[in-house]
C-alpha cells in the first residue's frame, strides 16, 4: 500500500496528539452497538451449558446437539466478510439493521422450536449477527475522530469478549432456573428494544467508491458492483473450512467428512483467489489482504480465537468434572466461577481503549500477550481449586483485553473505504479460531479419561488430569506464538511509518 494511503488512514500523519471532542452521536451509537454485541454473544455462549438439557429435550446425542453452536458459527463465518464488503458498498447502517433483524427473528422463533432441525435453521439465521462486530467497527470509524477511534474499537472488541464471558456466567443461571428456552426468551425484549435504538440513533453513513484491483495504475470501476462469483466462492470457502474443523473433532467417524470438506475448501479457496485476481470489482482487494500488517493481524486473530475458545470450552468441563480430576461443580457454580473474568472483560475494554488513545495501541499489545501467556501457564500449574481458577482467569482476561488493541494497528493501515471488509476478515479469522479451539480441547478430553464412581455407585469415564494439563499446555504454546506475533507486528508497524502514539 502506498505511504500516502497509510497516512490518510491515520488521520494524523505527523503522529501528533490532537485534542478533539467526540460528537455525542458517536458516543451514543457506540454504546448502543456495544450492548447489541453483548446481547448477541450472551445468547450464543449461554447455550453451551444448556447442551445437556437440549440433548434430553430433542433426544439427540451430544455430537449431534453440538450443532446448535456449530450451525451458528458456520453461518457467521460464511457471511461476515460478504456483509463487511456490502457495508463498505451500500452503507453500514443498512447492513447493521439487516443483520440485527435476522438476529431478532431467529431469536424470537428459536425458543418455540419443538423439532431439532427447525432450531438449527433458526440458529443459522441468528448466525448472520456475527457480522455485527465488523459493521460496528465500520460505523465507529466514520463517526469518531481518528484520534478517538482506538477507544471506540477497544469498546466494540471488549464487548465481544465480555458478551462471551457473560453468557457463560449469566447463561448458566438462566439455564439452571429457566431451561434452555429461557435463553432465547430472555433476549427477545432486549433484542426488540435494541433494534429500535439502532434504527433511531445510528446515523446514515456515506460510502466510499469501490476500489479496483489494488493497482494504482489500473482503471477502477466506481459504483455499487457486487462480485457474485467472489461471494459464492468466499461463502463456500469459509463454510467448508469451518465444517472441516468441526468434523475433525468427531474422531474416526468424522474423518471422511473432514477430508471431503478440506478438499472442497482448498479447491474453493483457489477458485476464489483466481476469480478475485481477475475481477474489476473484487470482493476483497488481494493486495490489501496480503499487506504485511493486515496479513499478520489476521493470523494473530486466528491464534487469539484458538486460545480464547480453548479456555472458554475447557473451564466449564473442568468445573463439572467430578473430583479428583475436576472441581465437581454444578452448572450454576461453574457460571459463578467465570464471573470475575466476565467483569474484567467488560470493564477493562473501555479502559484499554482510553489508554490506546493516550499512549498508542502499539505500547500495549506485547505486554497484553505476555500477561495472557502468563495467565494460561499459571492455569496449567494451578487449577485444583475454584479460587485458583477464578483468580488466574482474571490474568487471562486482562491480557486478552490488551491483545485486541492489535486491531487498531490493522485499521491504521486500512483505507477508510475498506474498513468493513478488513475488520470482517480478522473477525472471521477469530471465528475460525473459535471453531478450532474447542476441537483441540475435545480431542484431549476424549483421549485421556479415567473411571470415577458417583455417590450413587455408578461408574463413568471422565477427563483426567492428563487431559486438562494437555489442553492448557497446548494453549500456553499457542499463546507464546501470539507473543511473538505481537512483537513482530509492533516492530513492523513502527518501521512502516506508524507513529508510536497510535
Amino acid at each position: 500500500m502506498p505511504e500516502s494511503a497509510i497516512n490518510d488512514a491515520s488521520g494524523d500523519p505527523a503522529g501528533k496528539q490532537v485534542t478533539v471532542k467526540t460528537p455525542k452521536v458517536a458516543t451514543r451509537a457506540l454504546w448502543i452497538m456495544g450492548i447489541s454485541i453483548i446481547l448477541v454473544l450472551y445468547v450464543h455462549t449461554s447455550l453451551a451449558p444448556a447442551l445437556t438439557q437440549m440433548a434430553d429435550y430433542f433426544d439427540k446425542d451430544y455430537a449431534t446437539i453440538s450443532w446448535v453452536l456449530t450451525a451458528y458459527l458456520v453461518s457467521g463465518a460464511a457471511v461476515t466478510i460478504v456483509i463487511g464488503r456490502l457495508a463498505d458498498t451500500y452503507g453500514p447502517k443498512k447492513m447493521l439493521l439487516l443483520v440485527f433483524v435476522c438476529y431478532t427473528v431467529g431469536t424470537i422463533l428459536a425458543g418455540f422450536a419443538t423439532e431439532f432441525y427447525t432450531l438449527i435453521v433458526f440458529r443459522i439465521i441468528q448466525g448472520v449477527a456475527v457480522a455485527l462486530v465488523p459493521v460496528s467497527v465500520r460505523i465507529a470509524r466514520d463517526l469518531f475522530p481518528p484520534e478517538k477511534f482506538p477507544f471506540a474499537q477497544g469498546v466494540i472488541l471488549s464487548m465481544y469478549q465480555g458478551g462471551s464471558a457473560i453468557g457463560l456466567v449469566l447463561g448458566a443461571a438462566v439455564v439452571y432456573f429457566g431451561g434452555w428456552q429461557m435463553v432465547f426468551f430472555s433476549a427477545i425484549p432486549f433484542s426488540l428494544l435494541l433494534l429500535f435504538l439502532l434504527w433511531k440513533f445510528i446515523p446514515k453513513i456515506s460510502t466510499a467508491p469501490l476500489e479496483g484491483k489494488g493497482n494504482d495504475s489500473a482503471p477502477k470501476r466506481h459504483g455499487k458492483v457486487i462480485d457474485i462469483p467472489g461471494v459464492i466462492t468466499m461463502v463456500l470457502t469459509t463454510s467448508t473450512f469451518m465444517l472441516c474443523f468441526t468434523f475433525l473433532g468427531k474422531g474416526s467417524e468424522g474423518f471422511g467428512l473432514f477430508l471431503t470438506f478440506l478438499i472442497i475448501g482448498v479447491v474453493s479457496m483457489l477458485a476464489f483467489f483466481f476469480i478475485e485476481k481477475r475481477s474489476e470489482s473484487p470482493l476483497i482487494n488481494l493486495k490489501l489482504a496480503f499487506h504485511r500488517i493486515i496479513r499478520l493481524g489476521n493470523i494473530s486473530y486466528l491464534m487469539l480465537g484458538i486460545v480464547q475458545y480453548i479456555i472458554f470450552s475447557t473451564i466449564p468441563t473442568l468445573g463439572q468434572t467430578p473430583e479428583p480430576y475436576g472441581l465437581g461443580m454444578n452448572t450454576l457454580q461453574v457460571g459463578l466461577l467465570q464471573l470475575p473474568q466476565a467483569l474484567v472483560f467488560v470493564a477493562l475494554g473501555p479502559v484499554a481503549g482510553i489508554l490506546a488513545v493516550k499512549y498508542g495501541s502499539s505500547k500495549f499489545i506485547v505486554p497484553g500477550s505476555i500477561i495472557m501467556c502468563i495467565g494460561i501457564v499459571a492455569l496449567l500449574a494451578f487449577h485444583s481449586t475454584s479460587g485458583q481458577v477464578a483468580s488466574v482467569l482474571i490474568l487471562f482476561a486482562v491480557g486478552g483485553a490488551f491483545v485486541t488493541l492489535s486491531a487498531n494497528i490493522i485499521i491504521f493501515f486500512t483505507p477508510p473505504g475498506s474498513t468493513g471488509v478488513v475488520s470482517a476478515t480478522y473477525s472471521t479469522m477469530r471465528i475460525i479460531g473459535g471453531a478450532i479451539g474447542p476441537v483441540i480441547a475435545g480431542m484431549f478430553l476424549a483421549l485421556f479419561t479415567s473411571e470415577v464412581q458417583t455417590p450413587e455407585g455408578v461408574t463413568s469415564l471422565v477427563p483426567n488430569a492428563m487431559a486438562f494439563n494437555g489442553i492448557l499446555l497446548f494453549g500456553a504454546i499457542i499463546s507464546l506464538s501470539l507473543v511473538a506475533l505481537m512483537f513482530i507486528m509492533k516492530r513492523r508497524a513502527l518501521k512502516m511509518g506508524m507513529p508510536s502514539n497510535k
